[in-house]
């Protein structure tokens, strides 16, 4: 194994991004599910004129899924919101060490988070509070959000880690972290992708 680890930070990368892809398919799922109960509720109420019973108890609890069950796969991909045009024609080196200045702070407000977030667990779970119309325990819901905030922070963990790394070498292919891909990239990205588009329409048309 080589002596920075690099094995061994390939191979914990790779085995909890499965853990961030299933979580993200729950949340996906999640969203599915929804969107199907809700017509449900819909028509049931227009048609039928009759609804499910508990309808917003279970959706306030289930919206809990989609909207935490994918942060760290997000974190992972760099799917979120990124301001980095100010960072663009710099060197690497010093790319990679804002990059992990961010990744470090972020860790720290997560610990602060997942320490309220169990703390507010605790506290329903003690009380036994529940929803107000049906009665659903929501200390199951509570305990998702530390949980998942627990996998986002072992997530940037894993990137400061291959920050530092990078920050050794700039020229090493990144492991654990996202390209931050340049505008001429994005560009010929986005060419491709339309002259893919356009292809298949053109192959669709022919007899």
């Amino acid at each position: 194994m080589p002596r920075d680890g690099t094995t061994a930070l390939a191979a914990a990368h790779r085995y909890w991004s499965w853990l961030e892809d299933g979580m993200n398919l729950i949340a996906a799922a999640a969203i599915f599910f929804l969107m199907f109960v809700g017509v449900f509720q819909i028509v049931g109420r227009t048609v039928f004129n009759t609804a499910i019973y508990g309808y917003i108890d279970y959706m306030e609890q289930a919206s809990a899924l989609f909207a935490f069950l994918g942060i760290s796969y997000a974190q992972r991909v760099g799917a979120h919101i990124r301001m980095d045009l100010l960072l663009r024609g710099f060197s690497l080196r010093f790319l990679w060490t804002m990059e992990l200045f961010a990744v470090l702070v972020a860790m720290l407000a997560i610990t602060t988070l997942i320490d309220s977030t169990f703390q507010n667990f605790l506290r329903a779970y003690e009380l036994g509070d529940s929803t107000i119309d049906i009665k659903l325990p929501v200390w199951p819901t509570k305990l998702l959000v530390p949980f998942v905030l627990a996998v986002l922070w072992i997530r940037l963990a894993l990137q400061a880690a291959d920050y530092l790394r990078l920050i050794r070498d700039p020229e090493a292919p990144p492991i654990a972290v996202p390209v931050i891909e340049t505008i001429e990239v994005q560009a010929q990205n986005e060419i491709q992708e339309a002259l893919g588009r356009e292809e298949k329409s053109a192959g669709e048309k022919q007899p």
